[in-house]
């Protein structure tokens, strides 16, 4: 009798149930007449053939192979199947990636942790530096030996990182995470092992069971889920109310308010930046209560500053701080010749019969605010410029009281009127785009002007 072990049975994918009928219908017309090769016992080679031959009592012959471990007969199986069987694209490369790991932990122990001619790292290039990763001798080997560039290799592991991953938080298998890869690609896996846990769970389970096509269709459901959840505004206040039209012309008209909060177009969105920030600020200013307060985005370069610094302050209020916000988790492309601008300015104004700010946590009154930006990957993110709800909400609390009124005239997608809402202030703002007004109407915020409700 020869014994199973699950680890050696399972390190290759399973044969389908046609594959295994055809092996069958062959070992019972012909015999079996390759050995079946075992270690001390336990079948390293030929698990198929031992199956059939126990259930159809067909005689076979073995062979004994010794290995020095596990680890060793693992390898092995691999480079002895893997050209053997007809394996997918998916099945391959995680096979790769498998035999990769397993000889980078084989050249680690022989080499008792010194040298690092046999240290395999995966690099990724850090977007801030380039980096150029010295190819490494496991990689090399393996690259040679499979057929491959030194680049499929290190891909490989990468996805079987992703695959294994997966498997984990799902519950599946790892051939249920590689199949899933055959039927959508490997790029999908990847992206799926980026998720939270949670998501990877349910993305798994709604791929499996046809409810969304690709990754990208479940990623759009989240999104939608999200829009569905902004939507639920408070029915205790008033719901955001959007004008979608020019805001300038919208805020002229409009009763002083408690707090200005906005982020108007950008230097690169706009052909004079001096002239445009001459334009609607001074107006918008005008329209905070003198017990009022208000924040002014604008980017990070020079001549906008240069621009919003030249602009004259109404008499009703005063401009007292630069603020900075500023992230690292969306950093874009490397300038050759500059410094990453990860910070955008906050220009803060004080109505001059205003009170102090509300702000009783410390950590919250740093001039300096390094909050993420939205970044996608959760699915909150419905424009390039668009602004963290945290940051948004820490200036409405500091500033204003329940029930008070939030003016936004360039509101894009909604966050600030959705932040107000939701902090049980009654929020009202201006989009001239469009598309940017669907988004923040689907988000929580309603269409046209309405006339504000004291609860």
């Amino acid at each position: 009798m020869l014994t199973i072990n699950e680890r050696f049975e399972n390190l290759l994918p399973p044969l389908s149930a046609e594959e295994f009928a055809t092996l069958d219908k062959s070992l019972c017309t012909d015999g079996i007449r390759e050995p079946i090769v075992h270690w001390a016992g336990t079948i390293v080679d030929g698990h198929n053939r031992y199956k059939i031959a126990t259930a159809r009592n067909l005689p076979f012959e073995t062979v004994e192979k010794d290995f020095e471990d596990e680890d060793a007969a693992c390898i092995w199986i691999i480079e002895n199947q893997t050209g053997k069987r007809n394996l997918t694209d998916a099945q391959r490369t995680f096979q790769i990636g498998e035999l990769y790991k397993l000889k980078k932990k084989k050249h680690g122990a022989e080499k008792g942790g010194r040298g690092n001619q046999h240290t395999e790292v995966v690099s990724h290039q850090n977007e801030d530096l380039p980096t150029k990763s010295k190819p490494t001798k496991t990689a090399d080997v393996i690259a040679k030996e499979q057929k491959v560039s030194r680049a499929t290799v290190e891909r490989a592991a990468e996805f079987h990182t992703a695959v294994t991953d997966i498997a984990k938080a799902t519950g599946k298998s790892t051939n249920d995470i590689i199949a899933l890869a055959d039927k959508h690609s490997k790029t999908d896996v990847m992206k799926i092992a980026k998720m939270e846990p949670k998501q990877q769970k349910e993305a798994v389970k709604e791929l499996v069971a046809g409810k969304v096509k690709t990754v990208k269709g479940f990623e759009l459901k989240v999104v939608n889920e999200k829009h569905a959840e902004q939507s639920r505004v408070s029915t205790k206040h008033n719901p955001p109310i959007l004008h979608i039209g020019d805001g300038l012309d919208w805020i002229a008209k409009q009763e002083p308010c408690n707090l200005l909060l906005t982020d108007p177009p950008y230097m690169t969105d706009v052909d004079d930046i001096a002239a445009f920030a001459q334009d609607w600020l001074p107006i918008a200013l005008s329209k905070v209560k003198t017990t009022g307060f208000a924040f002014v985005f604008f980017g990070a370069y020079p001549d906008e500053w240069e621009a919003y610094s030249n602009v004259k302050t109404p008499p009703n209020v005063e401009r007292c701080q630069l603020l900075v916000w500023t992230y690292k988790n969306t950093l874009g492309n490397n300038p050759k010749d500059l410094y990453k601008q990860n910070y955008q300015h906050i220009l803060f104004y004080r109505g001059v019969n205003a009170p102090h700010l509300n702000c009783p946590l410390t950590s919250e009154q740093w001039a300096v605010m390094e909050i993420n930006a939205p970044d996608g990957r959760q699915g909150d993110r419905f424009h390039s410029w668009q602004k963290p709800m945290e940051l948004a909400e820490r200036l409405i609390r500091h500033t204003t009281k329940e029930g008070d009124t939030v003016y936004d005239p360039f509101a894009c997608t909604g966050t600030f009127l959705l932040a107000a809402n939701k902090l049980g202030r009654n929020g009202f703002g201006a989009e001239i785009n469009a598309e940017n007004a669907k988004i923040a109407i689907e988000r929580g915020c309603v269409n046209g002007i309405q006339t504000l409700i004291v609860p």
